[in-house]
């Protein structure tokens, strides 16, 4: 194994690279504000269209007609779907924006900025065939447990009893737990292997995603076990500090609940000071506390690419303080 990496250097190298003392905290505050705004913006532009389908699903319910409500549910959502995929489209640039100066800082050294230009693109090319990773070793289970689904739906649609829907559907449910159980330890194994792939983009400028596979071979083990400490102990962590922070909500929730619910009401408490300040905070340290769990996790996998096998970033250094 080369020179310089080892799992105990791997496990520190988010504690350990440069700007410690303050690129963390400014990550998460910017990673916090950035998310809030960016969710803030799509919930006003698409607020009349949410609230004139919950005046349709009033008027609807209203009728008695099951099939009338069911078709205005499913028309009011496909409004909401372009809002969705807008949010969905902003939030893939702006993860790529933050995952980049995130590898700047493990890879070149270099403080915490923000921008958007050929690096960030080429992050979201390897976000994409990241997911895409995920989706396809995937797929197989989660379509079994569609399929379940749906097939309770067109056994309860026939008059079966319950116990009869269960009997059909236990087989099936079963299945698709089982296939998961034995997928999900080879997306590990793939997904450990191709870690390096965000660093090693920013590193090289180049799109690079299977060409992480040399960076990590030896390395699976550390690279895994780093991993899942960060994330284990750093998501307990985070649960609680959601959970003290999440107390906060409770008064606003139960104000909620005691009015009627009509439109109106809805409206003018979402809208209301009360309900809006106490959620901004709550989601402010939820997005906080992820931007800096997102930021620490990817350490371990970048501190490979420091140290790769053929040329690392540190060892360049060396001959270039040498010469």
């Amino acid at each position: 194994m080369i020179r310089g990496f080892t799992f105990e250097r791997a496990l520190s190298w988010p504690f350990t690279a440069p700007h410690v003392a303050t690129f963390p905290w400014v990550f998460g505050l910017a990673y916090a504000l950035v998310f809030m705004t960016l969710i803030g913006v799509t919930g006003l532009l698409g607020a009349s269209d949410f609230i004139a389908w919950i005046e349709a699903l009033e008027a609807a319910d209203g009728n008695n007609d099951p099939d009338l409500a069911l078709a205005v549910f499913f028309s009011g959502l496909l409004k909401l779907l372009p809002w969705a995929a807008l949010l969905g489209l902003a939030s893939w640039a702006v993860w790529a924006m933050f995952e980049t100066a995130s590898q700047r800082r493990y890879v070149f050294g270099q403080a915490f900025s923000l921008g958007f230009g050929a690096d960030e693109l080429r992050m979201m090319a390897v976000g994409f065939l990241w997911s895409l990773l995920g989706t396809v070793l995937l797929a197989v289970p989660i379509l079994l447990i569609m399929g379940s689904a749906f097939a309770v739906m067109f056994a309860g649609s026939t008059g079966l009893s319950e116990d009869e829907v269960a009997q059909q559907i236990l087989g099936p449910m079963l299945a698709a737990f089982g296939v998961m159980f034995l997928i999900f330890p080879v997306y590990v194994f793939f997904a450990t292997r191709l870690a390096p792939c965000f660093a090693l983009t920013v590193r090289e400028r180049k799109i690079r995603f299977f060409d992480a596979w040399n960076v990590s071979r030896g390395r699976f083990w550390p690279i895994l076990g780093a991993y899942v400490i960060l994330s284990i102990c750093g998501g307990m962590l985070g649960q609680v500090i959601a959970g003290i922070a999440q107390l906060l909500l409770v008064p606003t929730m139960v104000s909620f609940n005691a009015t009627n619910q009509n439109t109106d009401q809805i409206a003018a408490v979402l809208t209301s000071p009360g309900f809006l300040v106490p959620l901004a905070f709550y989601l402010f340290i939820v997005l906080f506390v992820q931007g800096v769990l997102q930021h620490a996790v990817g350490g371990p996998a970048a501190f490979a690419v420091r140290h790769d096998p053929r040329g690392g970033v540190e060892e360049e250094n060396q001959i270039e303080a040498f010469n």
